[in-house]
């Protein structure tokens, strides 16, 4: 019961459907208001065992006759639809398998193009290859401590193997096609994937990790011998020719990780201060400077009242003084339209000193305003420590992801 009415929803609505999304005949995207009708039925069904989303996605390629490749994306604004066309994929022979011709699994690199620009470089992504290089750092380095043979033999197929997994788990399961997306978005963001293991390595050898360190190393040992055979290691060397090694570069990082994990604690404290402050802020003033308004105004309606009291006085003087009772009579009126003004005044000054704050309240901002200040001055100062030791820093990460990418190589 459940499929044909998540089908009768797709049927009822058809024309909310954008067919050729993006200008693309093989794109299709569910609109987040008919997505989140089809959830609403589906989040009411009452039965734990099923898996929602499964559900919904079955339904989808039930509904558009999609074949088993083709792609469906469920994201929060959207449904997205990628038909493949399989006559764009090249059939890779089996003696082709290990060549360059079997590089993306045989798929056309404007089908892998056209995916990455339409939906994977979106922002939500940004962080997609730090989780990767996270994920591949606290397995096999962290966790399983692999030594330099595996790494060198092993890096990139466990990094391909990581991303594959991602990319299944976030977008769809069809490891038909992201087997050969996995390896093309790798090739592209390769610097950037080495460039996130190298900041984690060396987090954790500023941490005085002993493993990272002997895994480093290896990187200082210029040329070793295995089974009889010499071979000539990787050096953490610039282009330059600036060559680091383990003990050269431990204080560097040291000094950087631990100032940059500074100033990340500063710049949060920071926001959080400001927030604080902004939230205390009264008709967009801080509370001291609306409180001197305040006070301004009151002394205002103050000197209105005692003008008000000196005009009541002189109209009762003058009319004990006069004799003409027309006088008197427009005496009488000053008087008593003074006295209605002094009334309205006085109820001013008692809803001005309600708006009182309440020094307690501008001591916190105070308080807060006197913190902020320092922790702005400190983080100046870190912000020049970390300045200073960047450039050495850079260095070594990029002499890392150098070595890190390269093999041992026989030598004769």
């Amino acid at each position: 019961m459940n499929l044909p009415a998540i089908l009768k929803i797709f049927s009822d609505h058809e024309d909310r459907v954008e067919y050729d999304y993006k200008g693309s005949q093989n794109q299709i995207s569910i609109p987040k208001e008919l997505k989140d009708e089809i959830y609403n039925f589906v989040n009411s069904i009452d039965n734990e065992e099923i898996n929602r989303k499964e559900l919904v996605r079955f339904a989808v390629y039930s509904f558009f006759e999609l074949k088993d490749n083709d792609i469906v994306i469920i994201k929060d604004e959207q449904i997205f639809i990628k038909m493949l066309d399989d006559k764009k994929r090249r059939v890779v022979a089996e003696h082709e398998k290990e060549t360059i011709a079997n590089r993306y699994g045989g798929i056309d690199e404007e089908e892998l193009q056209t995916f990455y620009d339409d939906y994977f470089s979106k922002q939500e992504n940004k962080d997609f290859f730090y989780i990767v290089a996270k994920t591949f750092v606290g397995i096999y380095l962290l966790d399983n401590k692999i030594d330099n043979y595996h790494y060198e033999k092993n890096v990139f197929s466990y990094i391909q193997s990581i991303l594959l997994e991602q990319l299944t788990t976030s977008f769809d399961h069809n490891e038909d096609f992201f087997k050969g997306f996995s390896g093309y978005i790798f090739r592209m963001h390769f610097k950037e994937v080495f460039g996130h293991i190298s900041n984690l390595i060396l987090s954790e050898i500023a941490a005085s990790n002993e493993y990272m360190i002997n895994f480093l190393r290896y990187y200082s040992l210029g040329v070793i011998v295995l089974d009889g055979r010499k071979y000539k290691v990787p050096e953490l060397e610039t282009d330059g020719g600036l060559k680091w090694n383990v003990v050269s570069m431990l204080s560097i990082v040291k000094i950087y990780m631990k100032t940059k994990a500074t100033l990340d604690g500063l710049r949060k404290e920071i926001s959080e201060i400001n927030k604080e402050t902004q939230s205390m802020y009264i008709q967009n003033m801080p509370p001291a400077e609306y409180q001197n308004l305040l006070i301004k105004e009151r002394e205002r309606v103050t000197e209105e009242l005692a003008k008000d009291i000196r005009t009541i006085n002189k109209c009762t003087d003058l009319m004990y003084l006069t004799k003409d009772e027309e006088k008197k009579a427009l005496l009488q009126e000053e008087i008593r339209t003074t006295k209605e003004e002094m009334q309205a005044r006085r109820e001013e000054k008692n809803i001005l000193t309600a708006k009182s704050v309440k020094i307690n309240i501008i001591t916190r901002y105070n308080n807060l305003k006197n913190e902020l200040d320092t922790k702005t001055r400190q983080f100046q100062r870190e912000k020049k420590v970390l300045d200073q030791n960047e450039k050495s820093y850079l260095s070594i990460k990029y002499s890392l992801a150098k070595a890190l990418v390269s093999k041992k190589v026989f030598i004769d």
